[in-house]
């Protein structure tokens, strides 16, 4: 470049200027504070797993046929009583909460809640809830890396970037107790979608997800989750036999899923205390912990299930063992987290996934070898969170065997398929919204016309057109019968082929369209489109959805056009009430 004249040097000036206050934007946001936060995450999840490990190394060292029974109950129990008494949002934590709070509240986490939610999940955890540590670990997470970026806002952030910093934070969570920085990347970017990532988030969730691993293994250690003693080479075979295992994994995590949903409504529709809920799910926990106790010699469902899982992969329990403890960890993880208690349900999935790898080994014809339990666990990860590749990369990473990654790939993109939209997580959203979808999401209270000109059924034609078309110039208006009910629509259309003279002596009711199409105020405006376009209507009153002749307003094709400048409303409303949200918060 030709620096040679004044204007030019100023222009170069202006270049570089703009470049390094850009530099300095994506370091702070990209590489400083989410160092910060992977600092700060990896210390809190080492100090959660010594905590979990300790309560639980003492319960597991009484355990006997009475108290194999006892401690689930008694932890459950007091996992319910802290959520309860020390909680402001006692029904979801964990993973779960993490997503809602992307979706729906900017990233902005009720922080009053934080300590008793982590101390319910030590109690759920430490006495032998069958959960994962995951749900704790990428909650506090999620809770820090807002918390943090919410503490320095001065330095130019925006509502956006604290949900940035909030995804960064869960990698970090995933990242640390796993000892696998590539899945907590992945799966905090997979997880808030069934179809779609979160791609604004990759680079702090790289840095924080590193840094909270390298803080981790400072204090345990750097081997992997789990010890396979085979080194794996994959064969041909091994891909067919992934497609049947990632289509049998796919329907069972089906039934899981729908299972642990159906609890989890029966249990809330209950009417119980939380308290009381969890209570009871800790013991039908406990007396399927004594079943375990009894058949295994140990408490194999209860737990993280760390030692279930290593035992499965290394091939030390039979066909008919891993039918016996898929039914009984199913039973447990679902009575453990449907009814309310705080636990991850990444690692119990992860268990069931490799009992499943182990029964279909046993079908088919000269399988054998960590393969099939192994590669189970990814296709029932990908099909009951819907994370494909977080589950394959996962695999890789907590047993140190790469080679299982392809076939982890076909069973885990199998899986996925046959579960369809299913999810454990009713937060999860299927993709990204553009701005279509999120015009097309509005509800048809959102454009209607309140102020509606209506006629009555005893009005004559003739007053019709003098006074409503002539003089308001509508097209078509709804009718109302003497008792203020909807009875019919009619339009300028309608009177077409009646001679003028005959104005007079009609009435709406003669002539009027009683075929009434008509929508409700909560339908969808995507709907509201659908059937304007099938019906060819482009006027409809809108009614309470329990009371067809209740008038609400009117709809019209007019309002539908004009969503742009009601969108823009509607955001102004949404900014401010998430405004009043984190006032609310900070008071909290």
């Amino acid at each position: 470049m030709d620096l040679s004249t004044g204007p030019r040097l100023a222009e170069y000036a202006e270049m570089t200027r703009k470049g390094s206050e850009a530099f300095w934007v994506r370091m702070k946001k990209w590489f400083i504070v989410a160092a910060i936060v992977g600092l700060l995450v990896g210390l809190l999840v080492t100090m959660l797993d010594q905590a979990v490990l300790a309560v639980w190394g003492v319960a597991s060292s009484n355990m006997n046929s009475f108290t194999v029974v006892l401690f689930p109950t008694f932890g459950l129990l007091l996992s319910g009583l802290i959520l309860q008494y020390l909680t402001v949002n006692p029904e979801i934590h964990g993973t779960e909460e993490v997503i809602q709070v992307f979706h729906e509240r900017s990233g902005v986490f009720r922080f009053r809640s934080f300590p008793g939610k982590i101390l319910a999940a030590i109690a759920t955890l430490g006495f032998g809830g069958s959960a994962g540590l995951e749900g704790p670990s990428i909650y506090a997470g999620g809770a820090v890396g807002s918390f943090v970026l919410r503490k320095i806002r001065r330095w130019g952030f925006t509502d956006e970037d604290v949900r940035t910093l909030m995804v960064a934070g869960a990698a970090a969570g995933v990242s640390a107790i796993f000892k696998a920085p590539l899945t907590g990347i992945i799966f905090a970017l997979e997880v808030p979608y069934r179809d779609d990532i979160t791609r604004e988030a990759l680079i702090p969730s790289l840095v924080s997800s590193v840094v909270s691993y390298l803080v981790l293994v400072q204090f345990l250690g750097i081997e992997p989750l789990f010890q396979v003693s085979e080194r794996y080479t994959m064969t041909t075979r091994d891909l067919f036999y992934a497609i049947i295992l990632g289509f049998v994994v796919g329907l069972v995590a089906r039934v899981f899923v729908y299972s642990y949903r159906l609890v989890g409504r029966i249990a809330q529709g209950s009417g119980l205390p939380l308290w009381v809920r969890t209570g009871l799910g800790g013991l039908v926990c406990g007396l399927l912990g004594l079943a375990s106790f009894k058949i295994f010699g140990e408490p194999l469902v209860l737990g993280t299930g760390y030692e279930g899982i290593s035992g499965l992969m290394a091939g030390s329990y039979t066909q008919a063992e891993a039918v016996q403890l898929l039914f009984l960890k199913t039973g447990a993880t679902v009575a453990t987290l449907a009814t309310g208690a705080a636990g991850g349900i990444f690692i119990p999935m992860i268990m069931l996934g490799a009992d499943l790898g182990v029964i279909v080994r046993g079908f088919l014809p000269g399988a054998a070898g960590p393969m099939f339990p192994v590669v189970g666990m990814a296709a029932f990860l990908a099909a009951g969170y819907n994370t494909p590749i977080a589950a394959t990369v996962f695999i890789a990473e907590t047993t140190g065997g790469a080679g299982y990654i392809i076939p982890g790939l076909v069973a885990a993109a199998v899986a996925f398929s046959m579960a369809g939209r299913v999810s454990v997580s009713e937060h999860q959203r299927w993709r990204r919204e553009n701005r279509v979808d999120r015009l097309m999401g509005l509800r048809v209270v959102d454009i209607m016309t309140h102020d509606v000109d209506v006629v009555h059924a005893s009005d004559s034609v003739e007053d019709f057109v003098t006074d409503h078309i002539v003089h308001m110039r509508h097209k078509s208006l709804p009718v109302l019968d003497g008792e203020e009910c909807l009875v019919g629509m009619m339009a300028l259309t309608d009177i077409g082929e009646i001679p003028r003279e005959d104005w007079s002596e009609l009435i709406i009711a003669d002539v009027m369209m009683r075929n009434l199409e008509s929508v409700t105020r909560d339908m969808l405006v995507g709907d509201l489109v659908s059937i304007m376009a099938e019906t060819d209507i482009d006027r409809m009153p809108v009614v309470e959805s329990d009371d067809p002749c209740s008038l609400l307003g009117i709809v019209s094709s007019t309002d539908v056009l004009a969503l742009d400048d009601v969108c823009a409303d509607w955001r102004r409303r949404r900014r401010a009430a998430d405004l009043v949200a984190r006032r609310r918060t900070r008071s909290d």
